[in-house]
């Protein structure tokens, strides 16, 4: 074929001649999203994309009753209207009927409790952690919750380096949700931290929220927003 040629081709057979010769070359349709849409057109307007990038390591923080399990619920039921999650339980706090309540799709969210080998809460952290890098291998599923409230020891930085790497590979989303900022995500692997607050004058059955970035690699520090979820 005439190299010259190639500029009349629409932008879908180019790809696929592209992929003919050179597979990796062009990014499939899955691999080519960007950034995470949240559904929240404030809150995606705090980052330059529009969005939260994928391939992030996130930790979502806040006291109990701040909201920050809703602030989650709220952007896993955007995902799941059409991506899958998994749900890595060490809380023991996941309910699939608040979850379903909340919009989330079941169908697309994979709930992991995981077991320890030998009774001992390091062995449950770490098994985790091996998991959740065998469903980003298999791709199956683009974002992967650590629900960590009332965790107190820190994850082990080697295994948390192993899953930043394919985090990154293959363009999914980490969350790691935790209590009070409690420092067991080193604050070396997390690119964003965001702290959920109960809006001011707001008790905790009122669905407003602040959310505020408090660590960012990918936006601007100390911006904040506040959301009815």
């Amino acid at each position: 074929m005439d190299p010259c040629r190639t500029n009349s081709l629409p932008t879908a057979d180019l790809k696929a001649l592209i992929r003919k010769r050179w597979p990796r070359a062009v990014p499939s349709e899955s691999e080519e999203k960007v950034v995470f849409d949240s559904g929240l057109p404030e809150f995606d307007a705090l980052f330059p994309l529009g969005g939260i990038p994928y391939g992030q390591l996130i930790e979502i923080t806040g006291s109990a009753s701040s909201g920050k399990t809703s602030f989650l619920f709220k952007l896993l039921s955007h995902l799941t209207r059409a991506e899958r999650a998994a749900y890595i339980d060490y809380s023991n706090n996941f309910f699939p009927s608040a979850a379903a309540a909340g919009h989330i799709d079941l169908s697309r969210l994979l709930l992991i409790k995981p077991d320890p080998i030998s009774g001992r809460s390091n062995d449950v952290i770490k098994n985790g952690l091996r998991t959740a890098e065998i469903l980003l291998q298999h791709k199956a599923a683009s974002w992967l919750v650590f629900d960590l409230v009332g965790q107190s020891e820190p994850l082990p930085i080697t295994l948390l380096h192993r899953l930043r790497l394919k985090t990154v590979r293959v363009r999914a989303l980490t969350i790691f949700l935790t209590e009070d900022n409690s420092a067991i995500i080193p604050s070396s692997m997390a690119s964003l931290r965001l702290e959920v607050r109960r809006a001011e004058n707001n008790d905790s059955s009122n669905s407003r929220v602040r959310v505020g970035i408090t660590k960012s690699r990918i936006c601007k520090e100390g911006a904040r927003v506040e959301l009815s979820l």
